[in-house]
């Protein structure tokens, strides 16, 4: 070991000044928290991405493709077309429409989803929410005659009906002739449905809000025809439906039709979850500046101390440099144990959220709970940030130290 590790092991170890001592565990506590803190705050944004991103992936689809047009007739040959591009598992085509639904609760808005449950169930996740019913029971054939519908549990409980119950929906526009664009007199516009099964995605707005038809049900209902709204895409890999989604663009022409990414259809939810977590990061990353300064007042405090051992350690030989590295040395031995606390600290108060778990109003987060998520990537990036603060903290105590002149040192001493 370089003497002078084993000197500034020895200024740690020391106690001759009781103060220094305290400051230098105050130093350490401050790092503790600060990484305390930056985990934490990492851990919960990370928590809040990945869980919006489940939710959003469970009801929408990872690629959606749609015609610039008011009538999107030709899907079947662009489903083709979009089949044919590596890295695609899936087609569904969907219909959109808003509606108004009533029950023994009373009416409220929503937006129902045509879909193909066949094909609907190779792209979308909503399956794996079904907490009453089945999606697959909307393509049965009904012996009553009364054509099923899908729920979300928000929107089930404001309706007060479940699986087996019968809602009215209403269009809120009268039905057109798609082709002549007029209204049909024999197409009705009210029409009561059955309720075949709910679905909780946990996320407030969807739950709140959606419901599902079987596409040719919707199609006649709302009076489209044989158009669609668009066609949602699964892909291989979530995380790398961008790049499938340049390639499908590329394969139908890129200015024939829209070709979007989850991430691009939900851009403000994930830009505003990126933007609070650089907030955090800055805002956090003060508490570690804070500490860093107590760091610096402790190796100030201690250059004062020690202004005789550096004076003959220069009068013996000893470099600029090598004093440097003494008092540098010091500062970093303390952020890294305070680092260390910190990370431990953050482990356990993490691991404690996840196993009680905190509640959240769906109504304002969108989730029902507090989401934590522990990535070996936070824990680094904390760490790293502590440590590099903290370098630069010392190094304005180190550098006077290491330019004292030894003379000055020994006529304090002497008087």
């Amino acid at each position: 070991m370089r003497f002078e590790y084993l000197i500034a092991l020895r200024h740690l170890k020391a106690r001759k000044s009781r103060s220094l001592s305290v400051v230098t565990w105050l130093a350490v506590l401050g790092v503790a928290l600060g990484v305390t803190a930056l985990v934490g705050g990492f851990s919960i944004t990370t928590g809040f991405e990945q869980a919006f991103r489940e939710k959003v992936l469970g009801v929408t689809a990872h690629v959606f493709v749609r015609d610039y047009g008011l009538r999107f007739t030709e899907y079947r040959e662009v489903e083709q077309k979009v089949r044919a591009v590596g890295g695609v598992r899936a087609t569904s085509p969907m219909t959109y429409n808003e509606a108004m639904l009533s029950g023994k609760g009373g009416t409220t808005g929503a937006v129902i989803k045509g879909i193909r449950p066949e094909q609907a169930v190779q792209v979308l996740a909503i399956t794996d929410y079904m907490v009453e019913g089945s999606l697959e029971a909307l393509g049965d054939r009904p012996d009553d005659g009364l054509e099923g519908i899908v729920l979300g549990a928000e929107l089930a409980r404001k309706l007060q009906v479940g699986a087996g119950d019968l809602l009215t929906v209403v269009s809120p526009l009268r039905s057109l002739d798609p082709d002549q664009w007029k209204g049909q007199a024999d197409t009705p516009t009210t029409r009561p449905f059955r309720v075949v099964g709910v679905f909780s995605a946990g996320f407030h707005e969807y739950d709140a809000r959606l419901a599902y038809f079987e596409m040719s049900v919707a199609q006649r209902f709302f009076g489209s025809g044989d158009a669609v709204l668009g066609i949602e895409v699964a892909v291989d890999d979530a995380l790398a439906a961008g790049d499938v989604a340049a390639k499908i663009r590329a394969a139908l022409g890129a200015e024939a039709y829209s070709v979007l990414d989850w991430r691009r259809q939900n851009r403000n939810l994930f830009a505003s979850l990126e933007y609070q977590r650089v907030a955090i990061l800055v805002v956090l990353s003060v508490m570690v500046v804070l500490a860093s300064c107590n760091v610096a007042c402790m190796l100030i405090m201690l250059v004062l101390e020690r202004t005789r051992d550096i004076a003959i350690l220069k009068a013996m030989g000893a470099r600029d440099r090598s004093i440097l590295r003494v008092f540098v040395a010091e500062g970093m031995a303390i952020g890294a144990m305070g680092t260390v606390v910190g990370v431990i600290a953050a482990y356990a108060l993490c691991e404690g959220l996840l196993a009680n778990g905190i509640a959240l109003d769906p109504k304002v987060y969108g989730i029902a709970r507090l989401p934590v998520v522990f990535d070996p990537l936070d824990y680094a990036m904390a760490a790293s940030g502590a440590l590099i603060i903290t370098f630069v903290a010392t190094l304005f105590p180190a550098l006077r130290g290491a330019h004292f002149r030894p003379v000055d040192g020994l006529r304090e001493t002497h008087g």
